[in-house]
């Protein structure tokens, strides 16, 4: 069970007098002061659970008057724009985000109308901008990222003047577009998941992994190799041209694995990637973990239901849905247009992918490191 903070207790329980109308709109509510006292709390406490209120658009304090219950729920609702990429992939982070946005979203009395970057961008420049404007729209949260700056919708939303938020992009993406981001920090993840394969005793350890590399370099990446005593033999990293070719996964997994001595743990790009090496080692009676371990990147695709269960670095896609509607919320009630970038957390959960079958039996499953 969760236990909440007397903080917390506090804002559910104004909240719940709101919307049950307790607090009928209109109301002012009784001095901070009276108010703890009814509530039998300090004003520390009783402070914060009125700024998330008025965050919400749930109260008004007005200076020298008090603190005022708004309208009914509708007019009081933030307004905020989801623009959708047009990716149809199981790869695609707005399928993982989107439902702990809209789940957050609703709890903070913010109502979400969502749109993909072709249907806007099917209107003239000028008139995107004076339509977000005349439907009230307050903040825009975009499921964009890798951005190059020559984007024309970059500029259009540059030109509402309204916060924007990139959920699941880059510090670079942040440079570029000027829009605040948040994203994961791919170095420490790199970092994260060697260490957990050398912890277990692996040493020859493939990486199979998109050209790019989330924008870690290869010399950066063989340092962190070598830093932790790891055979740095340069045919064990593979990088596909693409991140979403089956063959050009395939072709990797078939070049690491013809290695001798053939390594004895893989580290997957992603869970897509992930999902084509369990295809191709089902195939070529290569058994995980018996032979090689594997650890995927994200942990979004139903790892649970794979067999033998993925072991993953997840990304927490309900954190950064949580967090992406709380910062732009906090953004549009601060008039605020940028913060710095954002770094959100990931954890290991371990999983029957890493695991030698006499570990296995003892350990509990799903277990996060």
């Amino acid at each position: 069970m969760i236990q909440l903070t007397k903080q917390e207790q506090v804002y559910r329980t104004l909240k719940e007098r709101i919307e049950k109308q307790i607090y009928a709109p209109g109301h002012c509510l009784p001095k901070e002061v009276e108010l703890a006292v009814e509530l039998g709390i300090s004003r520390q406490t009783l402070r914060p659970a009125l700024e998330q209120l008025a965050m919400e658009n749930r109260i008004e304090r007005v200076k020298g008057k008090g603190t005022f219950i708004r309208g009914g729920k509708e007019e009081t609702r933030t307004r905020i724009l989801v623009i959708l990429n047009d990716l149809e992939h199981i790869s695609n982070p707005y399928l993982y985000l989107m439902p702990w946005i809209q789940l957050t979203a609703e709890n903070m009395n913010v109502k979400l109308e969502s749109c993909s970057q072709a249907s806007l961008l099917s209107r003239p420049g000028h008139e995107i901008v004076r339509k977000i404007a005349n439907d009230g729209f307050q903040g825009i949260l975009w499921f964009g990222s890798n951005f190059t700056g020559r984007e024309p919708l970059v500029e259009i939303l540059r030109k509402t003047g309204l916060p924007v938020l990139l959920p699941h992009a880059s510090r670079n993406d942040q440079e570029v577009t000027g829009f605040t981001s948040m994203g994961t920090d791919y170095r420490r993840v790199l970092e994260d998941g060697l260490r957990y394969f050398a912890a277990q005793g692996h040493r020859r350890i493939a990486h199979l992994t998109q050209k790019d590399m989330r924008g870690i370099a290869e010399e950066e990446y063989f340092q962190c190799v070598r830093s932790l005593g790891l055979d740095a033999a340069p045919v064990l990293l593979y990088l596909t041209p693409e991140a979403l070719d089956v063959r050009q996964i395939r072709e990797g997994a078939a070049f690491l694995m013809t290695r001798t001595p053939r390594p004895t743990a893989l580290f997957c790009f992603s869970d897509f990637y992930a999902l084509q090496v369990y295809e191709y080692f089902a195939e070529k009676k290569i058994r995980i973990p018996d032979d090689v371990a594997v650890l995927s990147i994200g942990g979004q695709i139903g790892c649970d239901f794979l067999k033998p269960s993925l072991s993953a670095i997840d990304f927490g896609s309900s954190e950064i849905g949580r967090s992406a509607v709380r910062v732009l919320v906090e953004m549009i009630h601060e008039k605020r247009l940028n913060r710095d970038y954002i770094v959100t957390p990931h954890h290991i959960t371990e999983r029957e992918s890493t695991r030698k079958m006499i570990y296995h039996t003892n350990q509990q499953k799903g277990k996060s490191l």
